[in-house]
């Protein structure tokens, strides 16, 4: 028996879909490399844009011949998507069999097992007490590893369907997350990265005020554990104590993903973010002011709702305030069952190109100026593996900044030190320094 899984999406995906590697390899299934040589076939999908689940869609028709030739096959849609539409997929797409929704993870293996025997399944009932185990060998890197500390999200954001298909904000015990990274740990990983929909907001659903900073001081704590990230941050949620833990910590990088989406006070309102402008600014400013010199990610979407060309350049402006290291910009997209759905999807799509396309220059005039502050420094480097581009070497600074170098073989997964040399608006450039 070999397993096929294709990922699309955020890094809790990612890890899901190493989870059920996990899963499969535990009863002697073997991995495939391409979708013809699969016993089971499993599509891990997301659903925060349309785009995303049509790539879905098209790669499901695409089984329809496979199938055909192979009844025998157990085609398996997974994630967010499956989440989303359950039933439904059964009913459009006779060549699926088993649609498995974001809190059956843990039991993913059993669930085709009675599909193989029984017949085509939907399972998409939420299990919000447990999380799956995971078998620590099977991961993208040696040396770095997510580890999720909550799923869901309470904040509904107008636009978001987070919460319909991930659940309510469910916070993993500190204890489960602690012993999950001392055996990453044993396993030669030296990066964690703490994963949740709002990681900022963790332990708030057990009524607990700062556990996020309290949680990264334990999984400081760990041996063998050199860096450590958390992702992803709501501006709401994101307080002082964490700030603190940055400034505190010697192992927690000082990089923050703190999605703004707007720079518009009327936008902002709009999607519920529930913060302005100004305060967004001012938690800008107090994490500088507290932990000093942090790379800062965010997040915009262009094409919102009733938004203005006025609108438009709040955002860019604000980019242009903040300084981003970078930026995700998308094209809004409407999520039917969200607050924004019954709004008038009222910006033209070529407008919204052409926003996107705007955003992404300003993004990437001052992604630029960031980088080329770096110019001339040696920074120490996590080296990752090869560069796309031919020969060389790709790493990451603390800071979450993308490092090309030419470098001897074998040294993936070991920190070292380069001087930068030259910068783009996406990576810095270096050698090895002495």
């Amino acid at each position: 028996m070999k397993v096929y899984i294709h990922t699309w999406g955020c890094q809790m995906n990612v890890l899901d879909s190493e989870v059920i590697r996990g899963e499969f390899a535990a009863q002697g299934v073997d991995a495939a490399a391409a979708v013809e040589d699969a016993d089971i076939i499993v599509f891990n999908t997301c659903s925060v844009r349309e785009h995303a689940e049509n790539k879905v869609l098209s790669r499901l028709g695409a089984l329809k011949e496979l199938k055909a030739r192979r009844p025998d096959v157990t085609v398996v849609i997974a994630g967010c998507m499956a989440q989303r539409l359950g039933g439904e997929l059964l009913r459009r797409y006779p060549q699926l069999d088993l649609v498995v929704g974001t809190r059956r993870i843990g039991e993913f293996v059993d669930l085709v097992r009675e599909a193989r025997a029984a017949g085509r399944a939907v399972h998409v009932e939420e299990d919000r007490e447990s999380y799956p185990r995971r078998d620590s060998r099977f991961r993208a890197s040696r040396a770095q590893a997510f580890v999720s500390v909550m799923r869901g999200c309470d904040n509904f954001c107008a636009y978001c369907i987070v919460p319909f298909v991930r659940g309510r904000q469910a916070s993993r015990p500190a204890d489960e997350v602690i012993d999950e990274v001392k055996a990453l740990s044993d396993d030669g990983v030296v990066e964690v990265t703490l994963l949740g929909q709002n990681a900022t907001a963790y332990g708030r659903d057990r009524g607990e005020t700062g556990a996020l900073a309290r949680l990264l001081e334990g999984v400081s704590g760990v041996a063998g554990i050199e860096w450590i990230r958390f992702v992803t941050s709501h501006p709401r949620d994101t307080g002082d104590d964490v700030f603190r833990a940055m400034r505190e910590l010697p192992k927690l990088c000082p990089y923050m993903h703190l999605p703004a989406q707007s720079g518009s006070d009327r936008i902002l309102k709009a999607m519920g973010r529930g913060y302005t402008r100004r305060e967004y600014l001012d938690r800008i400013g107090r994490l500088h002011k507290i932990a000093g010199d942090v790379s800062v990610a965010g997040d915009f979407i262009v094409g919102f709702p009733g938004e203005t060309e006025d609108d438009f350049e709040d955002s860019a402006g604000l980019i242009r305030a903040v300084g981003y290291k970078n930026s995700f910009i998308f094209k809004y997209s409407p999520r039917e069952g969200t607050a924004a759905a019954r709004l008038s999807d009222d910006v033209p799509l070529a407008e919204k190109k052409r926003r996107n396309n705007a955003l992404l220059a300003v993004q990437e005039e001052v992604s630029l100026a960031h980088n080329s502050g770096f110019v001339g420094r040696r920074v120490e480097v996590l080296v990752e593996g090869a560069s796309k581009k031919g020969g060389k070497l790709s790493g990451r600074t603390a800071g979450d900044e993308i490092v090309i170098f030419q470098g001897p073989p074998g040294i993936e997964g070991r920190f070292i030190e380069v001087e930068i040399t030259g910068a783009s608006a996406v990576n810095l450039f270096g050698r090895l320094a002495g």
